[in-house]
């Protein structure tokens, strides 16, 4: 309340705020009123009104006894009240005692705190106030009003009220702690610090370390080496006095990270861990540092020091399932998700990444049926149903597939991923012009995603459209510039069409030195220089091509047809049938053969040809 980076300031008052005890012995002795006890130390074994002793006058507004069992009894109501958390009745019934005791400033304290819980500041202040005035050496009074002065910032009021105290109270350790804070707020250190430290010498402060902890926050706050020592030097007093204080620990770790020694505050976590811990706190904080250093083995030790204090284990459990997955142990993050889900069946994050893993595994059936009980208003909807479609079209299941991302645009018409998930089914199946009708629609209705347009102008090349093609692939560039595929597919198909050869081999360059390795890029740009005449350096390309890409047909007869112009017959026919045995198309491994049969033929000519020194 007084101080953001204070908690023990804030918790201080508002511990004051919340028990506010109405009065005690020495502040009420000899105030002229009924002496209010909280119940919650001593209840004096208070009688209910029904039991109240019997009237001594036929005018009960002269008998004290009644007056002062009535201000008893709405007393202790307003308490109940106030503990059960109904605050508006406790003020109600701190306003019928008043009605019998109008002059007790214990029962404005008590009214200003219940206020300040239901964050009614201005009234809270009022009350505050008006206790302080009935009573002026109501040093609780003081205290709250200084501290609503200063949640309101109005921290020249706080500090006069905090003045008051020490000098009714010169032994009070509360002033100068919100005093320190106050002059915090202010950022005017000095004189916080000041308050701190002569706290900390203060015999009747049972706290000493916290005053070095605050002395450390406030030194933490100002700029420059010199004060990052002071607050190290305060931080290590406070240690030395409480060595289990972890957030002197969290707090000097922290200080460590902002001064660039991150191992200074992994040491200092971890040596408290081993002396003190667990601590979940720490294990959170080093948790997360090992798991950015990729050091999983500590940062699932840590976690698991975690689940053991039982604070929010769901959670943990899912972030060690997670490292389980990164270490590729995949059949413990399996257990441990399944044991996370049994608890929170609804969860579409944990059933998520389940059938991520059970896709990842090669276990087609166990993640298309969590992906596909993922409703359509969660967050993963979109990405579960493309993977469950995904799936069933791998597992050649393309009508249900096809069913799966039909529904899925259905419902969330606004995922442009599955606009390309059915656009590929279509495809597999052969029919491309309802693919092409699908991602024209998709592209119209998100213009600026790229995939969708790359993925039209493919279809456009299966249909034959070559200016289509032409067309969206200078869109996707005009949208992306670095776009690999889009660079290749435009130069492959200016190569395709043997027309602007020149530009095609720039397109094919540029997307080299994004991809140096791509043997799709390489075999492009090899194809070019074949179509350029320049056979020799389309043979170097396309050797390269083809050590990355060993399996692609497509990149083996290229290479076929270059070593054939270079004269290289022998290289040519072995590469034409691998081209042959790793085409599955029929009428393409038809061409391939006919390549085959007429380097043979040329061959066959050449052996039969009679030598020149037989010539006439």
């Amino acid at each position: 309340m007084l101080l953001k980076f204070s908690q023990g300031c804030s918790l201080g008052l508002l511990a004051l705020m919340m028990t506010a005890c109405a009065s005690s012995p020495s502040s009420q002795s000899g105030s002229g009123h009924g002496v209010y006890f909280d119940s919650a130390f001593d209840d004096h074994n208070r009688a209910p009104a029904s039991m109240s002793p019997p009237r001594e006058s036929k005018d009960d507004s002269l008998d004290p006894t009644h007056i002062r069992t009535q201000a008893d009894y709405h007393f202790q109501m307003a308490e109940a009240f106030s503990l059960d958390g109904n605050h508006v009745k406790a003020v109600e019934a701190f306003k019928s005692v008043l009605i019998y005791d109008p002059e007790a400033p214990q029962v404005h304290l008590r009214m200003a705190a219940e206020y300040v819980k239901m964050g009614m500041l201005t009234e809270g202040l009022e009350h505050a106030d008006l206790a302080v005035k009935k009573q002026p050496k109501f040093v609780d009074a003081h205290l709250l009003l200084g501290g609503l002065y200063s949640t309101l910032k109005a921290y020249d009021k706080a500090v006069t009220e905090y003045e008051t105290v020490l000098k009714i109270e010169p032994t009070n350790t509360e002033a100068p702690l919100y005093m320190g804070a106050v002059y915090a707020e202010k950022k005017e250190y000095d004189k916080a610090v000041k308050y701190f430290e002569a706290l900390a010498k203060n015999d009747n402060y049972p706290s000493p370390h916290m005053a070095h902890y605050y002395v450390g926050r406030v030194r933490g706050e100002q700029t420059g080496l010199n004060y990052q020592r002071a607050a190290e030097k305060a931080y290590k007093k406070a240690l030395e006095i409480r060595p289990q204080h972890y957030e002197s620990v969290i707090a000097l770790g922290s200080l460590y990270e902002k001064m660039s020694q991150p191992e200074k505050a992994i040491q200092l976590y971890s040596t408290f861990q081993r002396e003190y811990g667990p601590n979940y706190r720490l294990a959170e904080i080093l948790a997360q540092t090992y798991i950015e250093q990729e050091k999983y083995d500590q940062a699932f030790e840590q976690l698991e020091m975690m689940e053991n204090s039982g604070e929010d284990s769901l959670n943990v459990k899912v972030r060690m399932a997670l490292i389980l997955i990164e270490q590729k142990k995949y059949d413990q993050a399996v257990a441990r998700l399944q044991d996370v889900l049994k608890q929170v069946p609804e969860s579409d994050k944990i059933r998520f990444y389940l059938a991520a893993i059970y896709e990842e595994t090669n276990r087609p059936t166990e993640a298309i049926e969590h992906f596909m009980k993922i409703p359509a208003g969660s967050q993963f909807y979109g990405e579960a149903t493309v993977h469950a479609a995904y799936l069933l079209k791998q597992t050649k299941n393309l009508d249900k597939a096809l069913k799966v991302a039909k529904d899925g645009i259905e419902a969330r018409p606004d995922v442009a991923q599955l606009y390309a998930i059915k656009a590929s089914i279509l495809d597999e199946q052969g029919q491309y012009k309802e693919a092409s009708v699908l991602l024209e629609k998709g592209t119209e209705k998100f213009p600026d995603n790229v995939q969708l347009r790359f993925f039209l102008g493919t279809i456009q090349d299966r249909l034959g459209n070559k200016k289509k093609v032409e067309e969206s692939m200078k869109a996707v560039l005009e949208m992306d510039p670095n776009h690999v595929q889009g660079l290749n597919y435009l130069a492959f198909t200016y190569a395709d069409t043997n027309g602007n050869l020149d530009d095609a081999e720039k397109l094919a360059r540029r997307a080299l030195q994004i991809e140096p390795q791509d043997g799709y890029i390489l075999d492009t740009l090899g194809w070019i220089l074949y179509k350029k005449g320049k056979f020799a350096e389309a043979v170097k390309i396309l050797e390269h091509a083809y050590r990355n890409q060993p399996t692609e047909a497509i990149i083996a007869e290229h290479l076929g047809d270059a070593y054939s112009k270079t004269q290289l017959n022998d290289k040519a026919r072995r590469m034409y049938q691998r081209a042959a045995e790793n085409e599955i198309d029929e009428s393409k491994i038809k061409t391939i053969r006919e390549k085959i049969s007429a380097l043979e033929k040329q061959q066959l000519q050449y052996s039969e040809r009679a030598p020149a020194s037989d010539a006439p």
